[in-house]
């Protein structure tokens, strides 16, 4: 009876399974053991690894991934932007009521209290903050009125227009009354 014989191939698929040399027996104690053997050994994940590309195809490559980093620093950027704009409070506005129409081109403005102050051409007019109705109008002057200034007195107001010539005149408006009190730096006729 003769032992059937291996083919050549499923000799050459085994040895290389098997290691060739003699097996070293290692000592029980671990304080034996070699240190090198665990620091060099590297565990691959063969499923893991990427083929290297050719040429053309790693450029390509490079500039797709440096294509897609940009960009995800732009969405970054610009979500943080939305955010930041989220996180603002947002004053409160409010709409006109009633708008007014001005026959003539105001100089200055001042505000107190519940009264609006437009000095103009010859004079200034004062109005009703909130129903924008001319409560008042004093137009005496031969020059323009250039600026304006009011004072809160409680329930009245000192009103103080300036004119062109630097002429101020101080006036007292008391209950939608308006009353002129002095005129400083006003030149006497002779």
């Amino acid at each position: 009876m003769s032992i059937p014989r291996r083919s050549q191939v499923e000799k050459k698929r085994l040895s290389s399974f098997t290691r060739k040399g003699l097996l070293e027996v290692p000592s029980p104690t671990e304080k034996d053991w070699p240190k090198d053997d665990e620091s060099d050994y590297v565990f691959k994940d063969s499923g893991q690894e990427m083929d290297s590309l050719p040429q053309p195809y790693r450029m390509i490559n490079k500039m797709v991934n440096l294509v897609f980093d940009q960009s995800w620093k732009v969405i970054q950027e610009r979500d943080a932007l939305r955010e930041a704009e989220l996180s603002r409070i947002q004053p409160v506005t409010y709409p006109p009521h009633v708008e007014n129409k001005l026959s003539k081109m105001p100089n200055c403005m001042a505000v107190s209290q519940d009264y609006v102050f437009i000095g103009g051409a010859k004079g200034f007019s004062i109005y009703n903050l909130y129903s924008a109705k001319q409560i008042c109008i004093w137009e005496k002057l031969k020059v323009d009125v250039t600026s304006i200034w009011t004072t809160d007195l409680g329930n009245e107001i000192l009103i103080a227009p300036v004119d062109e010539m630097g002429i101020a005149r101080l006036f007292y408006f008391y209950k939608d009354s308006l009353f002129l009190i002095k005129a400083i730096n006003e030149a006497s006729s002779l």
